[in-house]
């Protein structure tokens, strides 16, 4: 994850594109000068890092999330990229000291979004909600939250309304779909250098991609690694879960090196528990 640096990212951090892109979203329209993007490395928040963040006119705050399998856990993830974000936003106002003064500081309303184009059947929109995590119902009495995410499905054919407002996001999900297909045919590589031939001689991202030059085989190439490795870890896990999962089965698949999150998502064991163990296995 740390050294994933989608297409999706590298094409919606830029300012115009990202404009383009809240307008498909709100109907809100805004100039390119009007975007600052303020999206999380590891450099600014130590572990944590997304694919999209920028504010609007200072005003709202737009939290986006690129996503090639299905993910329920993506309103946590954003609600720990939020106090990241707000820190980063705090700091770059060069206004720290104000969260501590009597009158109200204003910050930017956030917002938040998931696009998904994999190959599960999805619904064309769906929603996340943060409660859905929670070990009981919230008491009203007490401070409460709710986070919710809308997950748009932008595989060609589908949200066809949304596409048709941003054009940018409408010619990825057609680099998307040709990758696609072309993958079923050819080794990646070959299916990389025929999606980009393609695109650019139909202008699809044609000027993105060209100014990319040869770094999108590399960009691609750690993207489609990524998302392999963890559909062969999800299949090595189902494999030994199979069984009756005891201790050592557990501690068998963490020292294969297999992600805890993975094991907790087949197994239903808790994060922390698999984290103890395997400290102790340390």
């Amino acid at each position: 994850r740390e050294i994933k640096d989608g297409m999706f990212k590298l094409l919606f951090e830029r300012p115009e594109n990202a404009a383009e892109l809240y307008y498909a979203l709100t109907g809100i329209k805004c100039s390119p000068d009007e975007i600052q993007i303020i999206t999380l490395s590891n450099i600014v928040s130590g572990r944590l890092r997304n694919d999209l963040a920028f504010v609007v006119r200072g005003r709202a705050l737009v939290v986006g999330e690129h996503q090639s399998t299905h993910n329920p856990n993506m309103p946590l993830r954003m609600l720990m990229y939020l106090g990241q974000l707000y820190d980063k936003w705090i700091k770059m106002q060069g206004e720290e000291k104000f969260i501590y003064r009597r009158s109200p500081y204003k910050i930017p309303t956030p917002e938040f979004v998931v696009f998904y184009n994999g190959v599960e059947d999805m619904p064309e929109m769906g929603v996340l909600r943060i409660s859905d995590a929670f070990e009981f119902d919230q008491d009203k009495k007490l401070g409460f939250l709710e986070l919710e995410v809308p997950v748009y499905n932008i595989n060609k054919g589908i949200n066809s309304e949304l596409l048709s407002k941003s054009e940018q996001l409408r010619q990825y999900s057609e680099f998307g779909a040709k990758l696609r297909e072309l993958q079923k045919i050819y080794d990646f590589n070959a299916a990389v250098k025929g999606t980009v031939d393609f695109c650019i001689a139909n202008d699809i991202l044609a000027e993105f991609l060209k100014e990319m030059g040869g770094s999108m085989m590399s960009v691609l190439a750690t993207e489609y690694n990524f998302d392999t490795h963890m559909k062969y870890y999800r299949e090595e896990v189902r494999e030994e879960a199979i069984e009756e999962i005891t201790l050592e089965h557990i501690k068998r698949m963490l020292g294969k090196d297999v992600p805890i999150q993975v094991i907790a998502e087949v197994t239903g064991f808790d994060e922390s528990v698999i984290r103890q163990i395997k400290n102790e296995m340390n």
